[in-house]
């Protein structure tokens, strides 16, 4: 193995899906504007509206038979080749940037994990410098495969979020930001400025990325949590309002949104069967957290002993990437002294519990249980001094008395440093039950879920255009896909049409006409495509060679990445025509409008001018 050092002498490329991630954090899905019935509404701090991710959460044989359903029975036995080869290929095209991403990834982690030999290639051809380089180079393509794979950044809205609430994991924690490096992430957000849009404060210490919603519920009298409510309420809050540190008690997701234009139920059908088409990109989540149902001392009170049901969203699937700012202990640091580079994954994550997964944390006690220690050491201690200051005779009693409070407070002391104890234990039983994969292995994971994930829309999207039978724009077709997940599975999915028709065109299996008109190619005549592409991907022939087959094989590749790039400028330069067609279209009647009313008035006034006979 031999490290490339000229590929590190310059700045890392900037990867295109990269910049992907920016507007999936920052854009406003934004209701249709062909409503009937349009009703204006304020957001609801109690509403979450959850903007739905475009990732199926369905394994591909699932996808495989809903394709097939939409297919004439001549052609199932066809489409099942087609999808084989579409899933072969998909795979093929991945296959130097999965080795890319996996070499990069095992040179940056070869200290933390031990790697001899790895080690000694990197200390030996890379100066700090370029391992930096290197690392940057890792994350940038980390991000791409993110974007690829349907994952979205974390807002500030949403840590905030986090931060002002709780759900079911309520332990006073403190992250230790110190501990985290901010070089790494803090050159790859310098490198892609569009990317470090709305994304949270800490950015530059770690990014989290999350994929698909759910919904957390629970139930029960929740006793504990209400009596420390009430101290919180009647002690902590107003303390710290007192002193002009006011804690945030409820928040709003939806903040800073305007008032939303919508009708009806975002998953009702309308009377043909398809999906509210202005609402298939949110889902729309109740938010009932203990404080939201219970918003003051005297309904705690009230409600001590009742039962409540909780509900939170929740986010599928998050993951973390960060870097130590130094090596952790018995392990080598990498060039220049650099610290462990950790990839975790988590599931089922309620919003407002977001910091659970937070590495590096310092476990504060309990409100509750520092007010009842500190309260019996304060009360040793006055009696104590109140004994110094009345001269009272120190009899056997008084001195077994004072031991006896001098005992207290150590129990005291002990009390706290045996809670802190047990919330660190319960936080590891929270993480780990929350823990999906990481390292290497979540590397492998993420990998096959992007190939699977695109796959998946290209089927669907191909066999959605060949089972219509006539030409669909866009929006039908984005339209009956969601329709088809919804019906199907009930799944809420904003399928990512645009992203799925493009490879399809660069493919040649869908043909684009009249500028916003989209139809498949034949089956027959997609599979020949296909297996032409796959017969052509190593050309070796007698007269040239490997040499002369290596050549052809980059200028088709040279060739793909030009049809590629003319298919995306046809489709923008499609759509700014129509709108221009439009515009002329509509100055014109404009004009049109303008001349009759001039004749109009032209006429009333030689109306008006005519004298008429009477009698």
């Amino acid at each position: 193995l031999v490290v490339d050092r000229g590929a590190f002498e310059q700045s890392p490329p900037r990867n295109p899906a990269v910049r992907q991630l920016a507007p999936r954090v920052t854009q406003i899905p934004e209701c249709s504007r062909e409503m009937a019935a349009e009703v204006v509404e304020p957001p609801n701090e109690n509403v979450a509206e959850i903007r739905n991710s475009a990732f199926i959460p369905l394994g591909m044989n699932f996808i495989k038979e809903l394709a097939l359903e939409l297919m004439p029975e001549t052609e199932k036995d066809g489409l099942n080749d087609f999808m084989r080869m579409v899933r072969l290929l998909f795979h093929f095209e991945c296959l130097d940037e999965r080795d890319k991403l996996k070499r990069n990834f095992d040179l940056v982690t070869a200290a933390q994990e031990q790697n001899d030999a790895l080690v000694a290639l990197t200390e030996s051809q890379l100066s700090p410098q370029e391992f930096q380089d290197l690392s940057v180079d890792f994350v940038t393509d980390f991000c791409g495969l993110m974007a690829d794979a349907n994952f979205s950044l974390l807002t500030q809205n949403e840590w905030e979020l986090a931060k002002a609430e709780n759900f079911m994991f309520n332990l006073p924690i403190e992250i230790a930001w110190e501990k985290f490096d901010k070089e790494l992430l803090g050159a790859l957000l310098r490198q892609n400025p569009a990317l470090s849009a709305g994304l949270t404060q800490f950015a530059e210490s770690a990014l989290l990325f999350k994929r698909g919603n759910g919904v957390a519920k629970a139930s029960g009298m929740f006793i504990a949590e209400k009596i420390d409510m009430l101290l919180e309420m009647l002690l902590m809050e107003p303390l710290l309002a007192f002193i002009g540190k006011p804690k945030p008690i409820i928040a709003d997701i939806n903040q800073g949104l305007p008032s939303r234009k919508r009708k009806g139920d975002p998953t009702k059908l309308g009377a043909d069967g398809a999906m509210a088409q202005e609402r298939h990109d949110v889902s729309v989540v109740e938010r009932r957290t203990l404080r939201r149902l219970l918003p003051s001392a005297f309904s705690v009170l009230r409600n001590f002993f009742a039962n409540h049901e909780l509900q939170e969203p929740t986010f599928k699937e998050v993951v973390i990437l960060y870097r130590m700012a130094k090596p952790t202990e018995g392990c080598k640091p990498g060039p220049g002294g650099a610290g462990a580079l950790v990839l975790k994954s988590f599931r089922d994550i309620p919003m407002a519990d977001m910091e659970m997964i937070f590495p590096e944390i310092n476990i504060r006690v309990r409100f509750r249980d520092m007010l009842i220690n500190v309260s019996l050491a304060v009360v040793a201690l006055v009696t104590f001094a109140w004994t110094l200051l009345t001269g009272v005779e120190w009899t056997k009693e008084i001195i077994t008395l004072i031991t006896v409070l001098f005992g207290k407070v150590a129990q005291s002391a002990a009390a706290l440093m045996a809670a802190q104890t047990r919330y660190a234990g319960a936080m590891a039983r929270a993480i780990q039950s929350k823990s999906d994969n990481s390292q290497v292995g979540m590397l492998m994971h993420l990998m096959a879920s992007m190939e699977d994930q695109e796959c998946k829309e290209m089927i669907l999207a191909f066999c959605v255009l060949s089972g219509n039978g006539k030409s669909m724009t866009l929006k039908e077709i984005d339209t009956k896909c969601e329709t088809l997940l919804w019906k199907r599975f009930g799944l809420r999915v904003d399928f990512d049409v645009e992203g799925a028709v493009v490879k399809l065109l660069r493919e040649g299996l869908v043909e684009q006409r009249a500028g916003v008109l989209y139809t498949a190619t034949p089956l027959p005549q997609a599979l020949q495509r296909l297996d032409t592409k796959w017969d052509n991907l190593f050309t070796y022939t007698d007269d040239g060679g490997a040499a002369k087959g290596a050549e052809l094989v980059m200028r088709e590749g040279d060739a793909r990445k030009t049809r590629f790039q003319t298919v995306e400028q046809s489709l923008s330069e499609t759509l700014a025509k129509t709108d221009a067609e439009h515009a002329a279209v509509v100055g014109k009647l404009k004009a049109q409008q303008d001349e009759i009313a001039e004749k109009i008035k032209t006429l009333e006034g030689a109306m008006g001018s005519y004298k008429w006979r009477t009698g």
